[in-house]
């Protein structure tokens, strides 16, 4: 992994929330049977039902989540065609939730019916470990922490966890082992030092104990849980004054460490974030009005959130609300001077309208912040060969490539601009045939380069029998009319142009069934090029449309453009 979690926030693998129920503990009356605390037939074979818990000591927001959460989870077990994934992450939402509010009960039950049904999720497993060694269930937690292993070994904060699990089971050797893999880690150390220093407590190895645990105060010294083992570590060093200071300081914050997944589980209980969560959870179901409502009042809370401020633009403009999408949008770029997402998809929404200056300013000023930027890179190539500009348009595709870029449609303009720049047939050649290799299907370059073969001037380009060779085969695979066509100007270059021109003709009669006249005008003049024995026109054959990028499509752009995390 792994920034592999650490890229997605919790909303967006977790379901989201519907009509509120009532518990037994907010208003004294007791609800309806709920699905969750009485699981229909179809379920109660694979899941275990979970009763609702006791809301009485959280604010009312939060308690109105988890019943929001839960009344979801009742509609979506109702239902008969939902996806088991949609399922899981609704399940592991109510689970992330009474464990971010310490419900464990409720937590351990739903976590286990989410990893039933989606038991390749690392996320909800490595919650079922966190939540049993939040309880002191050391074998439960080991035994998750072992599963989470296998699915993604390489999570930075699962060896420091094990280390704990291991410690607590009295399995001091494997603990030690397990806390020195993340000992040198800056933001593991101090976690790793903290339970290294308790098992030379353990082993009285009294210096190494004071020297590890000495170490954490100094690099975290609020961490006040650390004082007492520390003070116990000089009584044994005989040091009997200086530990009275620090045995007198009992505390409860162990030290802190890095572990995205738990941070994301801590953010639930921030009202902001649930917001931020619910929006993204609204963006899925395409209900985009929802999705703004809830991104505007999550910034009401979290005004600078950058990311938020980004994806309350991405729904308003999807919502319709265009204006409104720019100026958020405009807001997040002065807010965030360094993110490239909002300055991109400003570019894009000035790209749509028409303001071709301000989209490209945009654009650069995207690459000037990051020159490797996929997207700032294709649509300014775009925009510059709309523009008429091929060689900075071909420059940029380019660059697009070099940055990773592997789209068809990109490769395929790059050769429109390259050609339009009159680039040499032997490069255009080479360019083809990479990029055939590249892109087989659909057979766009290989079509291109039997063109080129058939047509070229230049000495050691042309290639008459090859370009047969490939017009034969593709007009055998797919009789469709532009590989007829195509073999047809092949057999031509070849000499042939009493067969061209049958096949040619062909092509008028079949648009003339089709009541396609402008093709039939064409294609005739090439049908009347063959009967005097020459090649048509190839400027005039240059299928230009198919090398020119269409206008920007924002709809699409600020819908699918990703966001490696939205808030």
């Amino acid at each position: 992994m792994s920034g592999l979690h650490a890229a997605f926030v919790l909303a967006v693998v977790l379901g989201c929330a519907a009509t509120a129920t009532t518990p037994p503990d907010a208003a004294g009356t007791a609800p309806a049977a709920a699905s969750l605390a009485d699981l229909p037939a179809r379920w109660a074979d694979r899941l275990v039902p979970i009763p609702p818990q006791r809301l009485d000591e959280l604010d009312p927001a939060k308690a109105a989540r988890i019943r929001e959460t839960r009344a979801r989870l009742d509609a979506l077990l109702d239902s008969r065609d939902v996806a088991k994934d949609e399922l899981a992450n609704a399940f592991g939402r109510l689970g992330a939730l009474y464990a971010a509010h310490r419900m464990y009960a409720g937590a351990e039950r739903a976590l286990h019916d989410a990893r039933v049904l989606d038991p390749q999720a690392f996320r909800w497993v490595y919650y079922a470990a966190h939540v049993a060694l939040e309880q002191g269930n050391a074998q439960q937690a080991l035994a998750a922490l072992d599963d989470a292993a296998r699915l993604d070994p390489e999570y930075p904060a699962l060896a420091l966890r094990r280390g704990e699990a291991l410690l607590g089971l009295n399995r001091l050797d494997e603990a030690r082992t397990a806390y020195r893999q993340v000992e040198a880690q800056a933001g593991l150390r101090a976690a790793a030092l903290y339970g290294l220093g308790q098992i030379d407590l353990l082993q009285r190895d009294w210096q190494g104990a004071a020297d590890k645990l000495g170490e954490v105060l100094a690099l975290q010294p609020q961490a006040d849980a650390v004082n007492y083992p520390y003070g116990k570590a000089l009584v044994g060093l005989g040091r009997r004054d200086a530990a009275r200071e620090y045995l007198v300081l009992r505390g409860e914050v162990k030290p802190d460490y890095d572990d995205p997944l738990i941070v994301e589980l801590r953010s639930l209980q921030a009202g902001a974030r649930y917001r931020f969560e619910q929006g993204v959870i609204a963006v899925r179901r395409r209900d985009f009005v929802t999705a703004a409502d809830d991104f505007g009042a999550g910034l009401a809370d979290e005004p600078d959130n950058v990311r938020a401020r980004t994806s309350y633009a991405r729904a308003l403009w999807l919502a319709g609300r265009h204006t409104a999408a720019e100026q958020a949008l405009r807001r997040a770029v002065a807010d965030g001077p360094t993110a490239t997402l909002p300055r991109f998809l400003l570019a894009v929404v000035n790209d749509h309208a028409g303001d071709t200056d301000a989209a490209a300013e945009g654009y650069r000023g995207v690459l000037q912040i990051d020159p490797g930027h996929q997207g700032a890179l294709s649509y300014l190539a775009d925009l510059e060969w709309r523009r008429g500009d091929a060689a900075a348009a071909a420059a940029l595709y380019q660059d697009a490539i070099d940055a990773g870029m592997r789209e068809a449609r990109l490769y395929l303009y790059f050769w429109g601009a390259l050609r339009a720049l009159g680039t040499d047939d032997g490069i255009l050649r080479g360019r083809l045939e990479t990029f055939d290799r590249e892109f087989p299907e659909p057979p766009v370059f290989r079509y291109l380069l039997a063109r080129l073969l058939a047509t070229s001037t230049t000495p050691g380009v042309a290639d008459r029998s090859r370009a047969l060779v490939i017009a034969r085969a593709l007009q055998v695979a797919d009789p469709a009319p532009q590989y007829s066509e195509l073999l047809a100007l092949c057999l031509a270059a070849s000499g042939d142009f009493g067969a061209a021109r049958q096949m040619q003709q062909d092509l008028v009669e079949l648009a003339g069934m089709r009541g396609a006249w402008l093709q039939v005008a064409a294609l005739q003049s090439v049908a009347d090029a063959y009967r005097d024995g020459q090649l048509p026109d190839m400027q005039q054959a240059a299928h230009v449309p198919l090398f020119m990028p269409p206008p920007v499509d924002a709809d699409a752009a600020l819908l699918n453009y990703p966001a490696g995390r939205p808030y």
